[in-house]
């Protein structure tokens, strides 16, 4: 299937802003006629949506009231593969680990702190409930354990309750 013909398929079945963002994507990549042999390796990963949408993101939120990940659904929803795969797992836990004590005690506005904490242990209970990571405990259950530590850690630094 070429570009062009892959692109109209999403105008006829999808919603406009996936059209118009993944329209974006391809041209950063494609020209019209070319084949479009692996864009469902492409198009699950994730990251690829951050890499190349980064530049339309403001008018993906504020015309059309939407976000990357409400794409990345819809597009995966479209092609029929699961939403929660390794991707999404490895990007969540990936944030997460960016974020480390020391950045956390650092931060000097107290509601912002506060926010970024709850904010934390919201994504580590949507980790715990992935069927991907149940899946793969093997391979993630360290890095998630390492995460749990460092937010009980700011949490007793700040004598917050778990």
């Amino acid at each position: 299937m070429t570009k062009k013909e892959f692109l109209n398929d999403i105008k006829i079945n999808c919603s406009e802003i996936l059209y118009l963002s993944i329209q974006h994507m391809l041209n950063k990549l494609y020209q019209d006629e070319d084949q479009l042999s692996k864009i469902n390796d492409f198009l699950i990963n994730y990251k690829n949506y951050h890499m190349y949408l980064n530049d339309y993101a403001g008018t993906i939120y504020s015309r059309y009231a939407s976000s990357i990940d409400n794409l990345y659904i819809e597009m995966c929803n479209y092609l029929e593969i699961e939403v929660d795969n390794k991707y999404t797992l490895e990007h969540t836990i990936v944030k997460l680990e960016k974020q480390t004590p020391q950045l956390l005690m650092g931060l000097t506005d107290e509601d912002i702190q506060q926010q970024t904490i709850i904010y934390f242990d919201e994504k580590l209970i949507a980790i715990d409930s992935s069927q991907h990571y149940k899946n793969n405990l093997d391979e993630f259950e360290n890095r998630v354990r390492k995460l749990r530590n460092n937010i009980a850690l700011v949490k007793n630094a700040l004598q917050i309750r778990h």
